[in-house]
């Protein structure tokens, strides 16, 4: 059982509308789809169904097309214990989910098209027949035969009123085949897109689904044409900062796609899984997202790494964690009661870098005011370590890392990119430490774990994340980057 003698987390209703509309997204708010009965529709900046706000308990699925006897049927993943979609949906749905978002997008293009919109329909109305909303992953139409692909899916499911939203692309950030994408080119493709799903689908929504805050440098999400934010987010000492990010500066709607915490129920307990799924959800909530997803549906015992592994809601035979009852618990409750200035305290030094210090200020070329929300990336010498950070309300950053950062990239949601190295920063020494050999110098994200920053002092709230201070203020050596310009585009 999940346990909820009290119920939690970090900000009131006043960041609940934290999500700044800008001048770049007027143009989708004046081209949403009408509200039409049966259909989910975008108001007020909340999913609607029927005249009432609806928001999706989404759990991710893994799927494919696969010829099964005469026909083309969508197929679970091999993965996925017992091989009956229908199945599947009945229990998500008995877990008290209302959506599923289909991971349709690995597609052969020597099969016939119009029987895979057939077994993509088919696959939908059970997902209507369980009780579950669909959004669909489909593959990104860069190429010429799935551009002509999708306008021909889009025609075939259009009156599929259990068809809520298509997601074109999963997170550009690391699948985008042009590695140096313009800006506006991505928002040229988007709009693009986007006037496919009017005009083939005009009852159903559309996004793109962004990783990190560091999208920013190319698919900017408060540009991109999208009728909502769909963003992914792991690890529990970045999920609470990414979504705070995202909640300030997306620009318009947004609903967390993915997020999980693997559990094998041996160095990471299964309970921890279900307490984080429902920590997040609260958190989502507080912070104004319109929907919540979770990656997975079921273990996948194959997968490269520990977290793909092991973030399902079901273990690789087929039994369900207690995670998957969680929406089903009485105790489930969203109250948030913490005072409406919190921050991560970890929100500009995520992953406990503690050698080096960089500081410096963003401000907007033009009118020399400070940038709010930039996004800040170093890289180590030979790239192999990354870091992030943002900008306050002053314009300032303050950038921690382990190794001395070479390369760097800056952007603001609405604003150009910058790309430069910088290899002549004076670093301040007051404790006279041996510059050569830093500690923890290749410490990135997949090799931190965040199990000692939990606050077990009070075992039903272990995700609360109230660090002691000390480990995300404390730095060796310090230098200044000085003043930084970015253009508004």
């Amino acid at each position: 059982m999940v346990r909820k003698s009290v119920c939690y987390i970090v900000l009131t209703v006043s960041l609940m509308v934290a999500c700044n509309h800008s001048d770049n997204d007027v143009m989708y708010h004046d081209t949403l789809p009408p509200i039409t009965e049966g259909y989910v529709g975008l108001q007020d900046d909340v999913f609607v169904l029927n005249g009432e706000k609806w928001f999706p308990k989404m759990l991710n699925y893994k799927a494919f097309i696969r010829q099964v006897g005469d026909s083309l049927e969508v197929v679970p993943a091999d993965y996925y214990h017992g091989n009956s979609i229908r199945t599947h949906f009945d229990t998500i749905a008995a877990w008290d989910f209302n959506a599923v978002r289909l991971c349709l997008d690995v597609l052969d293009g020597d099969m016939d098209s119009a029987a895979m919109f057939r077994a993509t329909r088919r696959v939908i109305q059970k997902a209507d027949s369980a009780g579950l909303k669909v959004m669909l992953l489909i593959k990104t139409p860069f190429e010429p035969y799935w551009q002509s692909y999708t306008k021909g899916l889009l025609r075939h499911l259009a009156d599929l009123p259990a068809l809520w939203a298509y997601d074109f692309f999963n997170e550009p950030l690391y699948f985008d085949p042009e590695p140096e994408r313009d800006k506006m080119d991505a928002v040229r493709l988007a709009s693009e897109w986007r006037h496919w799903v009017r005009t083939y689908a005009p009852h159903q929504l559309f996004t793109i689904a962004t990783a990190e805050p560091i999208e920013v440098f190319e698919w900017d999400p408060s540009m991109l044409p999208t009728d909502f934010v769909e963003m992914h987010t792991y690890h529990p000492l970045r999920v609470y900062s990414e979504m705070l990010w995202y909640s300030r500066y997306c620009g318009k709607p947004w609903m967390v796609g993915e997020t999980g915490l693997p559990a094998d129920n041996d160095s990471v307990p299964w309970e921890w899984q279900e307490q984080f799924l429902h920590d997040m959800d609260v958190y989502a909530h507080v912070l104004g997202a319109i929907g919540f997803g979770w990656w997975e549906f079921q273990d996948h015992p194959d997968g490269v790494n520990f977290e793909a592994k092991y973030t399902g809601l079901r273990d690789s035979t087929g039994n369900a964690k207690p995670a998957a009852k969680v929406y089903t618990s009485s105790l489930f409750c969203y109250d948030s009661k913490l005072d409406d200035d919190w921050v991560p305290v970890n929100y500009y030094n995520m992953l406990a870098y503690s050698n080096i210090r960089l500081t410096g200020r963003i401000v907007d070329k033009a009118t020399g005011k400070p940038v709010e929300g930039a996004v800040v990336r170093g890289w180590n010498d030979d790239w192999s370590v990354g870091m992030n950070t943002y900008t306050d309300n002053n314009g300032c950053f303050t950038l921690y890392s382990n190794d001395y950062n070479v390369h760097f990239e800056i952007s603001a949601p609405g604003m150009s990119r910058e790309k430069f190295d910088r290899r002549n920063v004076k670093y301040s020494n007051p404790q006279g430490i041996d510059t050569k050999n830093l500690p923890d110098r290749d410490r990135e994200y997949q090799q931190i774990d965040y199990r000692p920053y939990l606050n077990t002092s009070i075992p039903e709230m272990p995700f609360n994340m109230d660090f002691d201070s000390v480990h995300f203020f404390r730095y060796s050596l310090e230098g200044d980057m000085g003043t930084i310009k970015l253009s508004r585009l």
